[in-house]
């Protein structure tokens, strides 16, 4: 497999690293071809961004600021699934308002038709029910949290924030999720992804505390993104099973030496975070953080 490219890139202002952030990985000639975009962001519950729980506002106005720029794309939405009441949430942090300034749509997933798509060999759930505006869309702009979580999943970056993707039932997800996060990048995986660890949360992804980590991260390659957060998080190569998982199956490198850097080293930017307690359960209204 050959190498991948993860931008790394310290500072608190979002749109500003968003924006040079999808210039550094070649953003522009992946949406060249794109017709339809959609932004995930991460917004798991009635929580601000200050709390490390909630993407950045100015993360999704640094990535339409993007398009709008580069002017290829026609239809751009920003949609969302998490367990909380979205488009309230929307409204109350800005993103409403940030979608309308740029003429992008706002999709609450939660009041979104379902549709059921199969899993080809699943390992442990044969279909998911998927927002249909997401399987509208030839390209997933993917913006999560820099997160600590609770039980076995132990971190919660660009792959599990797919998970609010799903219209319903996204809680089954939390037992045996390693196999259950394959089958669910079997039917929807994002197209680019920028990690928002400006403000991270550590501790665990509803009852921990925040971090200001003043970080970003940034690849085509969702799984090399989640192996950088996780080392940036101070985990050690290969103790998230997910991620190793993920690259077992070719959806991209989990390796640290097969992961060419742009911008800051991990070194220079890694802040352990407290990891939650052992035994903890996820939080009955965890959605995908």
């Amino acid at each position: 497999m050959a190498n991948s490219v993860v931008a790394v890139k310290k500072g608190e202002d979002g749109r500003m690293l968003a924006y040079e952030a999808l210039g550094e990985i070649e953003a522009d000639r992946i949406l060249s071809g794109s017709k339809r975009v959609l932004i995930k962001p991460n917004i798991t519950a009635d929580m601000p961004a200050s709390t490390g729980v909630t993407t950045h506002p100015s993360m999704v106005e640094g990535t339409l600021q993007f398009m709008k720029d580069i002017g290829v794309v026609t239809d751009v939405i920003v949609g969302e699934g998490g367990s909380c009441d979205i488009t309230k949430v929307s409204d109350r942090f800005g993103f409403f308002d940030i979608a309308k300034k740029y003429q992008a749509r706002l999709v609450d997933f939660n009041r979104d038709e379902e549709i059921f798509l199969p899993v080809p060999n699943p390992l442990a759930i044969g279909r998911f029910g998927i927002a249909k505006t997401v399987t509208e869309c030839d390209c997933i702009i993917n913006l999560p949290c820099l997160k600590v979580h609770t039980s076995e999943i132990s971190v919660t970056m660009a792959m599990k924030n797919m998970m609010g993707c799903m219209v319903q039932n996204r809680q089954v997800m939390h037992r045996d999720f390693d196999k259950k996060i394959i089958d669910l990048l079997k039917v929807v995986r994002p197209t680019l992804n920028i990690i928002d660890g400006i403000v991270g949360r550590e501790g665990g992804e509803i009852e921990g505390d925040p971090v200001g980590a003043k970080v970003i991260i940034a690849s085509k390659d969702f799984v090399a993104a989640d192996a950088v957060g996780a080392a940036v998080m101070g985990f050690k190569q290969d103790e998230v099973e997910y991620i190793r998982l993920a690259q077992t199956y070719g959806f991209g490198n989990a390796e640290l030496e097969n992961i060419e850097i742009k911008g800051a080293s991990i070194e220079s930017v890694r802040k352990p975070f407290k990891r939650a307690p052992l035994n903890m359960p996820a939080h009955w209204y965890d959605s995908q953080s």
